[in-house]
């Protein structure tokens, strides 16, 4: 188990306790609407009802975000927005499986403004979201990602122990499966920073038209290049660590801008914001620290220096500890 779940764990945040194992609730009684549990906070309770979007839910939720959806992709957009990592929320996640479509139902249900996937190459060249190089972490197998092939990979159960819901129909989905269920209904971060293979990544994007829903993200300035050229009208992501390197991509893409400009992790928002502000851009910020944070004094405050210092897009693992902060907690009932 990762060491930021063992510190939640230890903490009495998380359940459960690095090593141990819960059952899954029997979903009676479910709502179909955002949680009651913890409402957000930093215990033990459900953040949403499971059986909203885990594998009993009756149809996929629909969109609830009241931030219009423009507000996205427009580099002039100054409200703040929410991202989840690896859909729901990774290492710290309490809501779902990292990078399943159950993830992604949540991420809808409680009116996220983007998820963000990571799609790695299989054997047979399909791509498929698991973070990390091997389906060790968060499936019932073994094996690195590129020496099994896709239907290899789908026979594999995800790990859901710490979850409280029904996961069981949950497997590895295809990038094509992300990018369908989220049309419409959430912005897709789409990381290209684990595969080579750019050409499956656009085909993917292409072939499920969601051309306006998902947005490429790399630092790697040799496959945006690719990509625009495979796909003129594609929306991209930059990720900078200093200011020379945000001046030159910025120049480099100046005939095509990027929607969003990341600052990487252990760069210095207070040098890089300023000037992502006059380029008429807008910061992204990892802030999986501050979600700590948060979960252990159970206080909203945990982001607001990171919102100070300019960072509109906070991209989280506690999304819902993120969304209590900007006050869109609960989120609206579904219609």
């Amino acid at each position: 188990m990762n060491y930021r779940l063992c510190l939640l764990a230890a903490l009495g945040l998380l359940a459960p306790a690095c090593g141990e194992t819960n059952g899954t609730s029997d979903n009676s009684g479910g709502t179909g609407g955002a949680g009651t549990g913890a409402e957000g906070g930093g215990g033990n309770g459900p953040i949403a009802d499971p059986a909203a979007f885990d594998c009993t839910a009756p149809k996929a939720p629909e969109r609830v975000n009241a931030i219009p959806i423009a507000c996205a992709t427009d580099r002039k957009c100054t409200t703040t927005l929410v991202s989840g990592h690896r859909a729901c929320g990774g290492d710290l996640g309490m809501v779902a499986p990292e990078n399943t479509l159950s993830a992604v139902r949540a991420a809808i249900l409680l009116g996220l403004d983007f998820v963000e996937t990571d799609p790695r190459p299989t054997k047979d060249g399909f791509l498929v979201n698991l973070h990390g190089t091997s389906v060790d972490d968060t499936t019932d197998g073994t094996g690195l990602v590129e020496e099994l092939t896709l239907a290899e990979i789908q026979e594999l159960k995800i790990d859901a122990e710490r979850f409280t819901g029904d996961f069981s129909c949950d497997r590895v989905p295809t990038l094509e499966q992300v990018l369908t269920l989220a049309k419409g209904k959430v912005h897709v971060l789409v990381d290209a920073n684990k595969t080579d293979r750019v050409d499956l990544l656009v085909a993917a994007i292409q072939s499920t038209g969601t051309l306006e829903w998902a947005i490429f993200d790399t630092d790697s300035v040799e496959k945006l290049d690719e990509a625009l050229a495979l796909e003129p009208n594609l929306l991209t992501m930059l990720r900078v660590s200093t200011i020379e390197e945000l001046e030159m991509e910025l120049a480099h893409f100046a005939a095509h801008p990027p929607v969003i400009i990341e600052i990487n992790d252990g760069a210095s928002p207070l040098k890089l914001v300023p000037p992502i502000k006059e380029a008429q851009h807008r910061a992204h910020g990892n802030v999986f620290v501050q979600d700590i944070a948060a979960a252990i004094d159970d206080k909203a405050d945990a982001y607001d220096q990171t919102i100070a210092n300019g960072i509109v897009i906070l991209q989280s693992d506690r999304p819902d500890l993120v969304l209590r902060a900007l006050d869109r907690w609960p989120p609206p009932a579904q219609p």
